[in-house]
């Protein structure tokens, strides 16, 4: 959109390029979110039931993610410290 400094001046302001520039990225990330939501029902095959079944689909896949990155968060650092302390201990004998 322009307005009347642009028209006069011919450049647009620092402000105007920055809101434009964001404005355009944001656009890129909904862009990219709408593509890998595409992707998922590609693969899941969604299109393909009914909308009960695709309800159903995107409860177990979401619980199953869900369950996975809990458990990355609870478990994997109590991992990673029991690993660190067993090689450590060869280090320090």
């Amino acid at each position: 959109m322009t307005n009347l400094q642009e028209i006069i001046t011919g450049y647009r302001t620092t402000f105007q390029k920055q809101r434009f520039m964001a404005a355009t990225a944001m656009k890129r990330m909904k862009n990219y979110i709408y593509w890998l939501y595409f992707q998922y029902l590609m693969i899941t095959c969604c299109n393909d039931f009914e909308h009960w079944e695709q309800i159903v689909i995107h409860v177990f896949v979401t619980t199953t993610f869900t369950m996975l990155a809990y458990t990355a968060y609870v478990f994997i650092p109590i991992h990673l410290h029991l690993a660190y302390q067993f090689f450590l201990q060869f280090l320090i004998k």
